[in-house]
């Protein structure tokens, strides 16, 4: 398989999580996500995220978007569940809004992509807006960005490597995650695939940890450029 051919598989994942993840879930995300199992159920990485995959295709196909959005409140929203958290920087310092975010800041501004504040109240370093700004500058390498490829890296590398794995375990082990548990395997799947694909170890810290598909299976800010040209992308991401 060729390098496009990969990269457009890696944009519907990361649209995937980015709907999976979102901090206000609507029915337009329950389509997205319903979308995207659809396609990648047909060739998933592996046997553990295709097995994965099928079930997240039948709780899709007898779920409604209530049922999948009643899972989501209580993995991720209850008072009464265990704690998923949703930002980088919570994985790295146990609090929000710490270094990763300046991170992402960062990243963002080196790019032609910004958060719409307007819409998105939450951080750049949320799991749904990291998503969204891979899948983004995914696409403009399609389209021949070769310096978005590079950003992609160091966004993987710095921001997203470190705390996947802990998400994907997260998930998996929540008490009231059922669609989210599948999900979990399909991301840590995909965590392994990225890894490959970027030439990166898993980080040290993770390495002491248990193997997380072994437990699934029975900073300064760079100044902004003066001028921005505002356009929406899915309501969170502006251009």
């Amino acid at each position: 398989m060729d390098r496009d051919s990969i990269n457009k598989a890696r944009t519907i994942y990361y649209g995937m999580f980015a709907s999976l993840f979102a901090f206000s879930f609507n029915e337009s995300h329950f389509s997205k996500i319903t979308e995207a199992v659809d396609i990648l159920v047909t060739s998933p990485l592996d046997d553990d995220s295709g097995k994965a995959l099928m079930q997240m295709k039948t709780m899709l196909d007898t779920s409604s978007f209530d049922d999948i959005k009643a899972e989501s409140d209580m993995v991720f929203f209850s008072p009464t569940t265990s704690l998923v958290p949703m930002t980088a920087s919570y994985y790295d310092e146990q609090r929000d809004d710490g270094k990763k975010r300046l991170d992402m800041m960062n990243f963002v501004l080196q790019s032609k992509f910004r958060r719409n504040s307007v819409v998105f109240k939450e951080n750049e370093d949320h799991i749904e807006f990291i998503s969204l700004f891979m899948q983004r500058l995914i696409e403009d390498e399609l389209h021949g960005q070769e310096e978005a490829a590079g950003l992609a890296r160091a966004v993987f590398e710095n921001v997203i490597n470190p705390m996947i794995d802990q998400l994907s375990e997260k998930l998996f082990c929540h008490e009231k995650s059922t669609f989210y548990r599948q999900a979990a395997i399909v991301l840590d799947s995909f965590a392994g695939f990225e890894r490959l694909f970027f030439n990166l170890p898993r980080p040290a810290a993770q390495e002491q940890r248990n193997n997380v598909s072994a437990n699934m299976k029975p900073r300064k800010i760079k100044k902004a450029p003066r001028k921005l040209v505002e356009r929406n992308l899915d309501e969170f991401v502006s251009i």
